[in-house]
């Protein structure tokens, strides 16, 4: 360890050696290449947040287009 100290954290971090490998979408772990989670728990947790987000978005398109047809149909008949 007497070498570490005389190398910055980025330098001592390059001299490490690791299997290649990329981290679990939802909680970060180390996971092999050929996977995008770690275990099915992550994996479902991922997909349930995705389909709540797609839902929210289409939630918010349709508020947006009830808006624009109430300003562009209400509105103006309000005002003349």
């Amino acid at each position: 360890m007497p070498e570490l100290k005389n190398k910055t954290w980025k330098e001592s971090l390059k001299s490490r050696k690791y299997d290649e490998h990329k981290h679990c979408m939802v909680c970060g772990r180390a996971v092999p290449m050929d996977r995008d989670f770690c275990t099915q728990d992550c994996k479902e947790k991922y997909s349930s947040a995705d389909k709540k987000k797609g839902r929210s978005s289409t939630i918010q398109i349709v508020v947006l287009v009830v808006v624009m047809i109430f300003t562009m149909l209400v509105v103006p008949r309000l005002l003349g």
